[in-house]
């Protein structure tokens, strides 16, 4: 071939390149139009991994969509929505798929579960089997859960606040809040003979945390970069120390016990107490598996047991940083303690905590009787808007061609995501909305409260918003009705109390030291 010719080629070769690297993403795509968070979000994704090291991800968001509206590119082929019609009812009551993200940051066991799973219609028929019993009223009519209220709740927590409110002395509350509410989970999960007890025994507590939130400092590698993640590991190089993925493996060995444990209670025939019903387990087990199998050698034992995980470690964290944050607002309000207190102590069944007495299930307010109660519920709604636990950006795949945002013929294979951290502070929605006002859920207008549930996002929406929606709300109110019932409560100490910017998100310190004053 002629030198002038491999020139030609090569020539060719740079000029298609650069069009398709550099020309076309930045002229020509229809994502051309979106205004960029940084002048090279057109070409590569540097600028969003460098807001995601640097942990600026959820605040720069926010601040780019209040100055170059509801959609802004972070990458060549991602884009953030921030809107209603064509932004959140599109993109999650619309069904669009999710992308690997779901699997590389939340798999357990090498399998997929709930929470992970792409396609949405695969996710419904997995889903199928467990949704009966998360329903709202199966929750709140379940005597199970009663149970593990009055186990863990009552005669665990509230025993040791009124030690601590005797003695004068502080508590930890996050690690509290933690245990308090896997425990709770875990035994309505399982059954009671299953159960865990983190909030008694310091060492399973200390395991398990350990264990569970050690990986959250390099989640950076975890959920971009798997693949180098474990090229790495395999010549030697641990960019998640190895002691870190050992800790982590020791939680899933936990969690797969009781999974067997649950699976060989079901196959033993016996008849089992209200106690006793693992009310998660068992439908996913008939619906997955065979009940009566040999002990570790039922069939889909990692991906059932990958679904109990996700169930479990996800009812603790996200509520437990919810509930920590309610801890430090209303400590920090005594206002509003004085509210839910006088709301609470009007109720037909007060949740009075009497030192000494052990509680019987018929002893506990009918949990109807919390979920109703507004300035409870008010609160709670407040602390989720302004400190959601989930506050990164939530991501899917475009299918088909459609608008979003204002933006006309977004291609098939975009990755689009909206942060529950920038739709909850709109000032347009919620009025001073860096400001934690409780009363914005009383005293609303029925036209703006309307506006307000379709923006709050504090358990996503659609066909996959929070599987665990109301035994967080059931946990959570119960958990705030019986302090509050029995206790006022001030701060003693605490670490750094802002959100940490993340996908999940909770205080930097870690660590919210509370005194408990008993009522009078």
């Amino acid at each position: 071939m002629e030198p002038h010719l491999y020139y030609a080629i090569a020539l060719l070769g740079a000029t298609a390149t650069v069009y398709k690297v550099f020309l076309y993403p930045a002229f020509f795509s229809p994502l051309s139009k979106i205004p960029n968070a940084h002048w090279c979000c057109s070409f590569c994704p540097i600028w969003i991994f460098w807001m995601k090291w640097t942990k600026q991800e959820n605040n720069r968001i926010y601040e780019l969509h209040m100055a170059k509206g509801p959609a802004i590119r972070l990458a060549p082929n991602l884009v953030s929505v921030n809107c209603y019609e064509d932004g959140l009812k599109r993109i999650y009551h619309g069904g669009f798929p999710k992308p690997e993200f779901y699997f590389n940051g939340f798999a357990v066991y090498g399998t997929d579960n709930l929470f992970t799973i792409k396609d949405n219609q695969t996710h419904a028929a997995h889903k199928k089997a467990l949704s009966s019993c998360f329903t709202k009223s199966s929750v709140m009519s379940s005597q199970t859960a009663r149970g593990a209220s009055r186990d863990i709740l009552f005669n665990r927590v509230l025993p040791i606040i009124h030690k601590a409110s005797v003695e004068d002395k502080p508590i930890e509350v996050m690690d509290l809040t933690y245990a308090y509410l896997l425990d709770t989970f875990v035994q309505w999960q399982f059954g009671r003979s299953i159960a865990s007890n983190l909030v008694e025994n310091e060492k399973e507590r200390r395991f398990y945390f350990d264990g569970f939130l050690g990986v959250a400092e390099y989640t950076f590698w975890q959920y971009n970069f798997p693949r180098l993640v474990s090229m790495f590991q395999k010549i030697g190089i641990y960019l998640i120390p190895k002691s870190v993925l050992t800790a982590f493996e020791g939680v899933e060995s936990w969690n797969l016990e009781k999974c067997d444990q649950a699976q060989q209670l079901l196959a033993s025939g016996k008849e089992l107490s209200v106690d006793d019903q693992p009310v998660a387990f068992e439908p996913a087990l008939k619906g997955m598996s065979e009940v009566h199998a040999k002990p570790k050698m039922y069939p889909k034992r990692l991906p059932l047991a990958s679904d109990m995980f996700s169930l479990n470690s996800g009812a603790f964290e996200t509520s437990g940083n919810t509930s920590t944050y309610l801890l430090y607002e209303l400590s920090r309000h005594p206002e509003w303690q004085a509210k839910l207190r006088e709301e609470l102590l009007g109720l037909d069944m007060p949740l009075r905590h009497v030192p000494g007495k052990t509680v019987e299930v018929e002893d506990i307010t009918n949990p109807q009787d919390i979920d109703k109660l507004p300035i409870l519920h008010a609160v709670l709604m407040e602390t989720l808007r302004i400190w959601p636990s989930v506050p990164g950006g939530q991501p899917r795949v475009v299918p088909r061609p459609c608008t979003l945002g204002g933006y006309h013929n977004i291609p098939a294979g975009t990755t689009v995501q909206s942060y529950a951290s920038v739709l909850h502070r709109m000032p347009d929605i919620f009025p001073e909305p860096l400001t934690w006002k409780p009363e914005r859920w009383l005293d609303s207008s029925p036209e703006q409260l309307t506006l307000m549930r379709k923006w709050f996002w504090g358990f996503g929406s659609g066909g996959r918003m929070c599987l665990g929606i109301h035994f967080a709300y059931y946990s959570i109110k119960y958990f705030f009705a019986s302090i509050y019932s029995n206790y006022t409560t001030s701060i003693h100490d605490h670490g750094d109390m802002e959100a940490s910017d993340g996908y999940l998100a909770g205080p930097k310190g870690h660590r919210l030291e509370l005194k408990f004053h008993l009522l009078e």
